[in-house]
């Protein structure tokens, strides 16, 4: 079977990128509620399931952590943007019942086009994050600490170009100035305007601390979909400030490859602490035949942390079935109707894959939910 020529394969690369990244360009709770009753049903992940069935602490923290990270912070985001303080009370609200908060704390490093080019020219688009202390709790004589560090992933707007910025500026830079970690330049400006805002140097500082006490445990979550695998990044950042990786757990979902080999070789212990959360037909996925793919080989990145895979819908696999009919169709022929005909379907793909990316995560805190709930102790294992 003869190959797509060199031009249409970059072709169909950057109708992927363009159609993907419109596909995910509005807040969550924008979107239609019908393509979420579609796509949650239909997605399982067998690993998760058992994790549940075990009664494993692992089952609440990725369930908690996909709520937070596919749907709440989203939503606070937008009632910022919306400029709505009684939503917004409404929603911070959840996420402190979700998480027994003791305080609930937002960076928003987020840069208007105008300041971008009018303020100073080292000035990049930036992040947003939440930021939870949660309620600390004492067993057997001795006290835990708990914190949760949530990224938001993309929303593209022209009032607020912060994601699009961070998504296509894709070359690898080194983490830090003489550091030789090589990862997604809008990555680091996403990951490092958090790190250096005022809040989160305070909450790094109080971790610090409190983990030079004695009889002190300290667990820190840091999770984020999508964009928010800038999470790991942030992680990295925690690391090299002296907070300890095995008082860190990461849980990212649907996060792309951002970083090359050379950041597993620095952070070995950080990245075995990496979940990486992975639905079958993501846009975003790594696996093959993800339409980022190509890109990704020839950035030379890969993805990081061990993966937890939930299957595609069954429409997904359907709809694979009729691509590679019309692609053969298409190597065969090449002819315009062929082409448009192949087009057709691939734009059908795109969008299936962009619902899935932003729907398909909401899955895991369902199953939690709806199987362990509140009843879940805090004693299994992870």
């Amino acid at each position: 079977m003869k190959s797509l020529p060199k031009n249409t394969n970059i072709f169909l690369t950057r109708v992927a990128l363009c159609w993907g990244l419109l596909g995910i360009s509005q807040p969550l709770n924008a979107q239609s509620p019908a393509n979420t009753a579609n796509l949650i049903p239909n997605v399982r992940s067998a690993q998760f399931e058992q994790l549940c069935l075990q009664r494993s602490v692992a089952c609440a923290d990725i369930g908690k952590a996909a709520h937070l990270t596919t749907n709440l912070i989203y939503q606070l985001f937008d009632t910022e943007r919306t400029k709505n303080p009684t939503q917004r009370a409404n929603v911070v609200n959840q996420i402190a019942r979700l998480y027994e908060a003791k305080s609930i704390n937002v960076v928003n490093k987020r840069l208007k086009l105008s300041d971008f080019f009018i303020v100073k020219k080292d000035r990049v688009f930036g992040g947003y994050a939440i930021l939870i202390r949660q309620l600390g709790k004492h067993q057997t004589g001795r006290r835990k600490l708990s914190y949760v560090i949530a990224f938001k992933g993309t929303y593209v707007g022209l009032e607020d170009p912060n994601d699009l910025a961070a998504n296509v500026a894709g070359l690898p830079v080194n983490l830090y100035g003489n550091a030789a970690v090589l990862i997604h330049e809008g990555f680091k400006n996403y990951a490092g305007s958090v790190f250096a805002d005022a809040k989160s140097k305070e909450l790094v500082a109080e971790i610090l601390r409190w983990q030079k006490q004695p009889n002190t445990d300290i667990e820190v979550l840091i999770t984020g979909h999508s964009l928010g695998g800038t999470a790991i990044l942030y992680a990295a950042m925690l690391a090299d400030a002296g907070i300890l990786p095995k008082n860190m757990r990461i849980i990212v979902f649907g996060t792309p490859a951002f970083t090359q080999q050379n950041f597993q070789q620095r952070y070995p212990t950080l990245v075995s602490r990496i979940t990486r959360v992975e639905t079958e037909g993501d846009f975003l996925s790594y696996e093959k035949p993800g339409l980022m793919r190509p890109i990704y080989d020839t950035l030379s990145y890969i993805p990081l942390g061990k993966p937890m895979k939930a299957t595609a819908p069954e429409e997904y696999r359907e709809l694979m079935e009729e691509r590679e009919i019309v692609l053969k169709q298409y190597q065969a022929s090449s002819s315009q109707e062929s082409r448009a005909n192949y087009l057709n379907v691939m734009k059908k793909v795109i969008t299936m894959q962009s619902n899935i990316h932003v729907y398909g995560y909401r899955y895991f805190y369902e199953y939690y939910r709806r199987t362990q709930g509140a009843n879940l102790t805090r004693s299994g294992s992870r």
